[in-house]
C-alpha cells in the first residue's frame, strides 16, 4: 500500500480549505484517507495560523513510508520538520532547471 500526505480540498466556491491527509496514492483527491494529520487555510490572514500539522503523525507515515506532496514538502519545511534525507524531488530539480535554462526542458 503506498501512502502519499497531501492536501484535500474543502470548503465552497471561491473560499478553499484544504486538509493534510494521509492517504492512498490511487484514491482520488477527495476520496477516503487513512488519516487527517493537518490542515490549511490559504484565506487567513495571520501566516502562523494558516497552516496546522500534526507533526508527530506526519512523522509516524513518514517513517512507514509515506511520501509527502510538493506543497506539504513546502510546509514541512517552513515548520522545520525533518522529513527525509533533504534531497530534492525529480520534479522539484526539473523546475529548477527550467529557470536556469530559461525555457522548457529538452
Amino acid at each position: 500500500m503506498a501512502v502519499a500526505i497531501r492536501l484535500k480540498r474543502f470548503g465552497r466556491r471561491h473560499r478553499p480549505f484544504y486538509r493534510i491527509e494521509a492517504i492512498e496514492k490511487r484514491n482520488a483527491r477527495g476520496g477516503r484517507s487513512l488519516e487527517t494529520v493537518g490542515w490549511y487555510d490559504p484565506l487567513v490572514d495571520d501566516a502562523q495560523k494558516r497552516v496546522k500539522l500534526h507533526v508527530d503523525r506526519i512523522q509516524h507515515w513518514i517513517d512507514r513510508g509515506a511520501r509527502p506532496s510538493e506543497t506539504v514538502i513546502s510546509f514541512l519545511r517552513k515548520s522545520e520538520v525533518k522529513w527525509g534525507n533533504g534531497k530534492k524531488s525529480r520534479r522539484s530539480q526539473q523546475r529548477t532547471n527550467k529557470k536556469n535554462q530559461g525555457g522548457p526542458a529538452a
